[in-house]
């Protein structure tokens, strides 16, 4: 893929330096780095830690399952045991002690980690008090770059239409911003621009319970 190297990178960079995470940056990585990196990510966490997982690669839905599946680099082109299933990831993400996970796929055939109900309305600016809910109420939410289809990797630039737009509105945001108005804002440019509709839900069956995942600008 062309762009995915670059989306990662950038969206590391900008979640550290204008956003204070604590960032773990794999690229072109391995089954066993992939899954090893999530199972410790959500294992070892207590309920003050907000987590966020990104992943932009390749993608696959195996029909006959009805199952979604990255593919790490040593992946086969026909499924082997290199596939990393959805369903995977969604119980490493139900036993994880994280308040707040935020799961962002930017691949192929992504639609099929959710089947959640959709997240509740946002607004631009929200209040203290909307802010201390948020906070309160556990969350596992998933925004993905398409549906059950193909999408597409670069518009020509050294991003994807998704990523692009996500890291300009992270770069470009001044104060406190839900993942909803995030993906609002992304959505509707990548509707504008590519043909596919990006989508976000709880994760199903991993214990959602209304929250927010909140990006809190430094300074």
């Amino acid at each position: 893929l062309d762009a995915a190297e670059n989306d990662a990178t950038e969206i590391s960079k900008v979640l550290e330096e204008k956003y204070g995470f604590k960032t773990t940056l794999l690229l072109n990585a391995n089954y066993d780095d992939t899954a090893n990196a999530i199972i410790n990510f959500t294992r070892k966490r207590s309920n003050k830690d907000n987590l966020l997982i990104y992943y932009a690669g390749h993608g696959e839905l195996e029909k006959d399952e009805n199952r979604g599946y990255w593919l790490p680099v040593d992946a086969g082109i026909e499924q082997d045991a290199k596939w990393l299933g959805n369903d995977n990831i969604k119980n490493w993400i139900r036993r994880s002690k994280a308040k707040h996970i935020l799961l962002i796929v930017d691949s192929c055939f992504a639609g099929s980690v959710l089947r959640g109900n959709t997240s509740q309305t946002s607004k631009a600016k929200i209040t203290k008090n909307e802010i201390e809910r948020f906070k309160a109420l556990k969350t596992r939410l998933a925004i993905t770059s398409g549906g059950n289809t193909p999408v597409v990797d670069s518009d020509g630039g050294s991003h994807s239409y998704f990523a692009d737009k996500l890291i300009r509105t992270l770069k470009s945001n001044k104060t406190v911003i839900t993942s909803t108005e995030l993906f609002k804002s992304v959505r509707k440019y990548v509707i504008d621009n590519a043909d596919q509709t990006p989508n976000m839900s709880g994760i199903h069956g991993t214990g959602h319970d209304g929250g927010e995942f909140l990006f809190f600008p430094k300074g």
